[in-house]
């Protein structure tokens, strides 16, 4: 039976939940399937892992219009039920009912894409053969019928003997008579025709291919009765010969990244310069009637000038997810992903490593999780040693604070252009370093690449506001834990042991008899000169004598060939946990027993900093040698677990961190050593 679109809204009260079913959601990649699964369930959403593996398991609850309460679980994307990669063998292990731990589903939701009709009855035909009460949601029938594409869609219930209602999620339309039909779904038998198409598929010498071959033939005879083409061609074909040009489609994919970046600058700045005002505004009032003492210097020195530090770049992050939001709701990044397989494969990647590596400029963790959709082991150990190559949303705020401090000469699009340029640079190592690995390995296979072309759409405003406030609130969550916790630890770390009144007595006498007043001061000056350079000194001190500043020493050795003093190596050390941490530990580092840095800002005290010469310490070469560092190195401890858990046991993940870390040496002391 054919359910008709509804415009009722999911606003429409159903009646109160009577018993619990299971309801699963499966469907190809990028049919809509996930909005679907955010429409029906709202805010009653659950995401864990299947048990014993990585693949990420989301559920939900929804109310049908009798009462009942289903339980819904969004399968992960699959073009067949053949399974061969991890996330196929999750979604046909749940439907066939063979999933440990997981029952099968008393209904399914078959989500199809009107706009790509074939590949999504495929496996709606295979469904058809499980038995289960089924039902075919129908997304993005505005876009197949833009293309002039007609669906009879009561043929198409007739022809596949189960209910087919059009929906579309993202304006909650066709909601309550999918809830009706799923309500209604009894399990019936698959059609004669496919059937008829089947009987003689088992005996033959490839079965495999002949059963496929016997399901589009099916699939054929359906869309024939059922769909209407139109005869023009569709804008996106023309658009689509000129994006996915083997130069032209490249060249727009290069500028369109760099104005992203720029616009990392340019966009974000005013955000930036508000909530620097509003965190610099808060730390006053909240500290104007505290006393002088430890616990003033913990919420000034310690909270706010290093949570507060890294809290100020949350514009530049929530552009950067801003854009590729669009990119990706527009159906571009599947493009990209078709541009750039050719170029995957020269370095022995495959065009289904494009997606992690994407994802891996977020965060490289999810972008490893990825990976589980690579077929071959080989390609997806090697996609995963590369990943955090690429410059995830953690290193941006070490790149703009660097860019901005030390390149504050340069015009807005000009360090964009550099922020690029440590984009690109993370790419081509990435891009080396999988070379060289497959070298040592077998060549890859010439599997083909198959990729899911979605149609050009719209950007969502609502779908893309959710996406960047998530990403930005997972920002700030762990800004509010991991680095507030890590800044408390490094502010005592960079206070105690404090000096005794002797000590700082001995510092201050041996300063006043090496000071060398200023030529050109009148008195008032050179006085006021004096004792802000004796604070800075006794500050400075103070700093090396503390627990951070022996640790700082005990490592400058090692990264002192590469321009770092023992302040940034406070700073690296706490990179480790998380690199984001490094722009807060500095805040902390030259904040500490020195009143002025708090109003001046970490980048006026960067700028201040000298050596014991009097030479600048933040050159041009020592940044841009620390810009590469952060570019090149391993510093993630949770990206390690990460590689670890997925790759099943130590030696990948030590070889990684060993591997980056000595990579990212040799390369920074080049650069120092060609800069100074």
């Amino acid at each position: 039976m054919n359910a008709p679109l509804n415009p009722i809204h999911e606003s429409e009260q159903t009646p109160g939940p009577k018993r619990q079913i299971t309801l699963a959601l499966a469907g190809n990649p990028n049919c809509g399937k996930t909005t679907l699964f955010n429409a029906l369930t709202g805010m009653r959403q659950k995401v864990a892992n299947y048990p014993g593996i990585t693949v990420e398991k989301k559920t939900g609850q929804t109310a049908l219009t009798d009462g009942t309460t289903a339980e819904v679980l969004d399968l992960p994307g699959t073009y067949s039920l053949i399974a061969t990669s991890p996330d196929e063998q999750v979604t046909a292990g749940i439907l066939n009912g063979t999933w440990p731990g997981t029952p099968a589903p008393d209904r399914v939701i078959a989500v199809v894409d009107a706009s790509t009709l074939a590949r999504g009855l495929f496996l709606v035909s295979q469904l058809l053969s499980l038995g289960r009460p089924l039902v075919v949601a129908l997304t993005m029938s505005d876009i197949a019928k833009r293309r002039g594409t007609v669906i009879d869609h009561e043929a198409l219930s007739a022809a596949l003997g189960v209910p087919v209602v059009p929906v579309v999620a993202i304006q909650r339309t066709g909601l309550l008579a999918l809830r009706a039909a799923i309500t209604e779904a009894v399990a019936v038998p698959a059609p004669a025709a496919l059937l008829d198409q089947l009987v003689h598929t088992s005996n033959a010498p490839d079965a495999l291919l002949a059963d496929s071959a016997a399901r589009y033939q099916w699939v054929d005879t359906v869309l024939a009765a059922t769909v209407t083409h139109g005869t023009d061609i569709h804008l996106s074909r023309k658009v689509d010969a000129f994006l996915l040009h083997p130069v032209f489609g490249l060249l727009f994919f290069v500028v369109v990244m760099a104005g992203m970046f720029v616009s990392l600058f340019t966009l974000a700045a005013p955000l930036m310069d508000a909530c620097q005002s509003g965190v610099t505004a808060l730390g006053a009032l909240l500290t104007a009637r505290m006393a002088e003492g430890d616990l003033k210097s913990l919420i000034t020195d310690g909270v706010f000038s290093g949570v507060g530090s890294v809290v100020v770049f949350v514009p530049q992050i929530a552009v950067l997810f801003l854009f590729l939001a669009i990119l990706e709701d527009s159906g571009y990044l599947a493009r990209a992903a078709f541009l750039m397989d050719r170029l995957l494969r020269s370095v022995g990647l495959h065009g289904k490593s494009f997606i992690p590596l994407l994802s891996s400029f977020a965060c490289a963790i999810p972008g490893i999780m990825a990976t589980r959709t690579i077929n071959s082991r080989r390609e997806r150990l090697v996609t995963i040693l590369v990943a955090p190559f690429m410059s995830c949303s953690a290193r941006l705020p070490v790149y703009a604070l660097l860019i901005a401090a030390v390149f504050s000469q340069l015009a807005g699009w000009q360090q964009g252009l550099i922020m690029l340029g440590l984009y690109l640079l993370g790419i081509i190592a990435a891009a080396t370093v999988a070379w060289v690995t497959t070298r040592f390995s077998d060549r890859l296979g010439t599997a083909p690449f198959i990729l899911e072309m979605p149609s050009y759409k719209l950007p969502q405003a609502r779908h893309i506001a959710r996406q960047v406030w998530q990403n930005a609130l997972t920002f700030l969550t762990k800004a509010g834990t991991t680095i507030f916790a890590l800044s408390i630890v490094i502010w005592a770390l960079t206070t105690y042991p404090k000096p005794s009144a002797t000590e700082s007595a001995a510092t201050s006498a041996a300063f006043t008899t090496s000071w060398q007043t200023p030529l050109g001061l009148d008195h008032l000056a050179a006085d006021k000169a004096f004792v802000t350079a004796r604070d800075q000194h006794l500050a400075s001190a103070a700093l090396a004598n503390s627990f951070a500043g022996r640790i700082g020493h005990a490592i400058e050795p090692v990264i002192a060939p590469l321009g770092f003093d023992w302040k940034m190596g406070i700073g690296l050390v706490g990179a480790f946990a998380a690199r984001e941490v490094f722009v807060s530990t500095l805040g902390i580092v030259y904040a500490v027993g020195d009143s002025t840095e708090e109003t001046a800002g970490l980048q006026a005290a960067m700028h201040a900093d000298r050596r014991a010469d009097g030479s600048p310490v933040w050159t041009t070469a020592v940044a841009t040698s620390m810009l590469v560092w952060f570019v090149l190195a391993m510093q993630c401890i949770s990206t390690t677990v990460v590689v670890r858990r997925e790759t099943g046991g130590w030696t990948w993940p030590l070889a990684q961190l060993v591997g980056m870390n000595v990579l990212a040496w040799i390369v920074c002391f080049v650069v120092y050593r060609v800069m100074s």
